[in-house]
C-alpha cells in the first residue's frame, strides 16, 4: 500500500508538470502573437527604423529589442491625456490656441546695433527677441558660412545672442563671433581637434571617427550644462526662415504631452518648390506639418529626455558610425519627427548668398523653398491662432485615416494631369510587405523624390504611408502592410482607372502613357497658357506683368521634350535636354539660335530664376489663369 501511494503520488506530480508545461508553451505562443500584432499595428510589417537597408529587415537581438514598440495606441493616449492635465496651466496657450507670429521684424525705436561692415549698422529688435531654446552651432572651417548663419539668426530670426553657443573643430572663429556678441568659441573635442590640426591625411573611417566624437561630445555638452531641456542644433552652412525660432518654440511644446515624438525638424527632404498642393493657399501650405518614422536633419531640436533615455545608451564615442545614424538608430518603433512641409532651413553650402545678401529681395538658388529666406522690402506682420494638438499622435492618426478614407483611388499615377478640374484628393496603393520593400523605390522614382535616407529609411515615410503631392494634386501613397490600409474600406472607396479612360482623347502617335496625360491637359486646361517671355524676365515676373501666376507644379508640364516641341513648335527648331549635371534652374528656355533646353528633373524648376543676360535666352514659361 505504501509503494502503491507512492506511485501515485509520483504519477501526479507528472501529470501536474506535464499540464504545466503545456500551459507555459501556449502562453508563450500567444504573448508573442499579441506583440506581433501591437507592433503591426504601431508600426506596419516588417517596418524599420535606421539599421543597414543590405539587412532586408533582418536586424541584430539588441537592435530588434530596441526598436520594440514602446507604446500601444491606448497607452499612448492615455499617458498625453494624464501629462495634458499635469499641464493644464499652459495647454490653451501651447497648443489649442497658439498665436503665430508670421512676420518679418518691425522697425522700432528699441534696437540693438550690431556693427556689420565698417560703415553700415544692422538692427535688431529687442522687443521680439525670442524665448527660445539654446542654439549649438557645429562648424568646421568655413568661417564666412558661419558669418552668414550668425547674421542670418541675429538678425532676421530675431535669435537672443545670450543663447547661441559655436562648437568650432577647426581653425579659430573668435573674430566673428566677437562681431555679434556671441561668447567664446567652444573647443570641447580633443580628438577632433587632433585630427583636424594635424597634416596628414585622414582616411574616411577616421574622419567619421572624429566627427562622431565631436558631435558627441557637444550633445552631452549642451544636456549636462544647459537648464533648458530642449535644444536647437544648426551646422553653419545653413540659412534659417523668419520664423525658424518660432517653428521650434511651438511645435516643441508638444513634446510635453506626447512621448512619442522624438523631435523636431526644420528641414523637409521633399520640400520642392514644385511639391506644393495647388487647392490650398501658400498660407495654408505654409502651415502644415508632417509625422515621419526616422530622424530629420538640418536643423532640428531634441530633448533631454530624448538624447538620454533614447540616444545616449546607444552612443558609443569609440565609434565610426556616422552620427546621424546612431541618432537615427535610437528611435524606437512608434517614434516619429515632426517635420514642416514648406522647410524652415535651406542648406546652402556654396556661399552663393553671402552673409548680407539674405537681406536682399533675391531669388532662391535651389528648387525647394516657397518661402522667402530674406527680409522683403516691405515689412509685415500677419497673425496667426492655429490648433496644435492635430499633431499628437492619436489626433494625427485619425486625421490620416480620415483622408485616405476619402481620396479617389487611382491605380496608377499617370492620370493625376488629367485632373487637373477636380478637387479631389487621391490615393495609390503600393503593394509593398515593408519600407524595405523596393517597391518603394520605383514609386519614389518616378514621382522623383528624395530617395531613402539614414540607414535605408524612406524618407517622410510615417506607417507606411507618405503624403505628398503630384502636378499640384495631394496624394497619399499607402504600402499594404500600413495600419491605415483597410481592404474592406478601399472595396467602398471611389476609384478611377486608366483603362476607363476614352481612348480617343489620347494622340495614338504617343506611346508613353505619362506624356499622353501630360499632352491632353495642356490641350484641355484653358487656365494655362504656355508662352516665351521676355528676355531677361523670369517667369513669374512675366507672368505677373499680365496679371496671371506662375507655379512650379504647372511647369512640371515643361519637363517632356515632345509637351514643349508640340505646345511651341513656332519657336523651338529642335528641343534638348540639359546635362542631368547641369546645377542651373532657369530651363526650359529658348536659346538665341532657335533651339529650345528642357530638364526632365522637377527639383531643378524655377518660377523666379532668369536667364544671363549675356545668354539672350528667352524662358518658356506657364502662366496659369485662376479665374478659370
Amino acid at each position: 500500500m505504501i509503494i502503491d501511494s507512492k506511485n501515485l503520488i509520483t504519477n501526479k506530480k507528472r501529470l501536474i508538470f506535464g499540464a504545466v508545461f503545456i500551459l507555459l508553451i501556449f502562453y508563450f505562443i500567444f504573448s508573442s502573437d499579441e506583440e506581433n500584432f501591437r507592433e503591426r499595428s504601431q508600426r506596419g510589417v516588417g517596418g524599420v527604423v535606421g539599421g543597414n537597408n543590405n539587412n532586408k529587415g533582418q536586424q541584430p537581438q539588441q537592435q530588434q529589442q530596441q526598436q520594440r514598440a514602446e507604446w500601444s495606441d491606448s497607452q499612448l493616449t492615455k499617458t498625453i491625456k494624464e501629462n495634458m492635465k499635469l499641464n493644464n496651466a499652459t495647454i490653451e496657450s501651447d497648443l489649442y490656441k497658439v498665436k503665430w507670429l508670421d512676420e518679418i521684424r518691425p522697425d522700432n525705436e528699441r534696437v540693438r546695433k550690431f556693427r556689420i561692415k565698417k560703415n553700415s549698422d544692422i538692427t535688431a529688435n529687442l522687443d521680439r527677441l525670442y524665448d527660445h531654446p539654446p542654439i549649438a552651432i557645429v562648424t568646421s572651417n568655413k568661417p564666412k558660412h558661419l558669418d552668414r548663419l550668425l547674421a542670418n539668426l541675429i538678425n532676421n530670426c530675431n535669435a537672443n545672442i545670450d543663447r547661441i553657443k559655436v562648437f568650432n573643430d577647426g581653425k579659430s572663429v573668435q573674430n566673428i563671433l566677437s562681431k555679434y556678441n556671441v561668447t567664446k568659441e567652444y573647443r570641447i573635442s580633443k580628438k577632433s581637434q587632433e585630427g583636424s590640426n594635424s597634416n596628414q591625411v585622414l582616411s574616411n573611417e577616421e574622419k567619421q571617427y572624429y566627427m562622431n566624437s565631436h558631435y558627441k561630445e557637444i550633445f552631452s555638452f549642451m544636456f549636462n550644462n544647459e537648464t533648458s531641456d530642449k535644444v536647437i542644433f544648426l551646422e553653419e552652412d545653413l540659412i534659417m526662415s523668419p520664423d525658424s525660432l518660432e517653428y521650434f518654440n511651438h511645435l516643441s511644446k508638444l513634446m510635453n504631452y506626447d512621448p512619442s515624438i522624438f523631435g523636431i525638424s526644420a528641414w523637409n527632404d521633399n520640400g520642392f518648390k514644385w511639391n506644393v498642393e495647388q487647392s490650398r493657399s501658400n498660407f495654408e501650405n505654409k502651415f502644415s506639418f508632417l509625422r515621419q518614422d526616422h530622424f530629420g536633419g538640418l536643423g532640428f531640436l531634441i530633448s533631454r529626455e530624448i538624447y538620454k533615455k533614447r540616444i545616449e545608451p546607444n552612443w558609443q564615442i569609440e565609434s565610426t558610425t556616422p552620427w546621424d545614424v546612431i541618432v537615427q538608430q535610437s528611435m524606437r518603433s512608434g517614434d516619429s519627427c515632426i517635420f514642416p512641409e514648406i522647410p524652415r532651413s535651406q542648406h546652402a553650402p556654396l556661399l552663393e548668398r553671402n552673409y548680407d545678401s539674405i537681406f536682399k529681395d533675391q531669388p532662391e538658388k535651389d528648387g525647394w523653398g516657397n518661402y522667402n529666406f530674406y527680409l522683403p522690402k516691405i515689412t509685415t506682420i500677419h497673425t496667426y491662432h492655429m490648433n496644435l494638438s492635430k499633431y499628437l499622435s492619436p489626433e494625427y492618426d485619425l486625421q490620416v485615416k480620415k483622408r485616405i478614407m476619402r481620396a479617389t483611388e487611382v491605380d496608377t499615377l499617370n492620370s493625376i494631369p488629367m485632373m487637373f478640374s477636380t478637387s479631389n484628393r487621391f490615393v495609390y496603393y503600393v503593394p509593398a510587405k515593408s519600407n524595405d520593400d523596393p517597391r518603394w523605390d520605383a514609386v519614389i522614382d518616378k514621382l522623383q523624390m528624395v530617395g531613402r535616407g539614414n540607414g535605408g529609411a524612406v524618407r517622410g515615410i510615417y506607417k507606411g504611408v507618405i503624403e505628398t503631392t503630384f502636378f499640384g494634386k495631394r496624394v497619399y501613397l499607402v504600402g499594404t502592410y500600413s495600419p491605415f490600409y483597410s481592404q474592406q474600406q478601399r472595396n467602398k472607396s471611389q476609384r478611377i482607372l486608366f483603362n476607363d479612360f476614352p481612348k480617343e482623347e489620347f494622340d495614338p502617335t504617343i506611346t508613353n502613357p505619362l506624356t499622353s496625360t501630360m499632352l491632353f491637359r495642356t490641350d484641355k486646361d484653358l487656365s494655362l497658357d504656355i508662352t516665351l517671355a521676355e528676355k531677361v524676365f523670369s517667369c513669374k515676373d512675366f507672368c505677373e506683368k499680365h496679371k496671371v501666376s506662375c507655379l512650379e507644379s504647372d511647369m512640371m508640364l515643361l519637363t517632356d521634350s515632345t509637351i514643349v516641341l508640340l505646345q511651341l513648335e513656332q519657336h523651338c527648331s529642335q528641343v534638348n535636354y540639359i546635362p542631368s549635371n547641369n546645377t542651373d534652374t532657369f530651363y526650359p528656355i529658348k536659346d538665341k539660335d532657335g533651339i529650345c533646353w528642357t530638364t526632365n528633373q522637377y527639383s531643378k524648376l524655377s518660377c523666379t530664376s532668369k536667364p544671363p543676360k549675356k545668354s539672350e535666352a528667352s524662358r518658356i514659361c506657364i502662366c496659369k489663369d485662376k479665374s478659370f
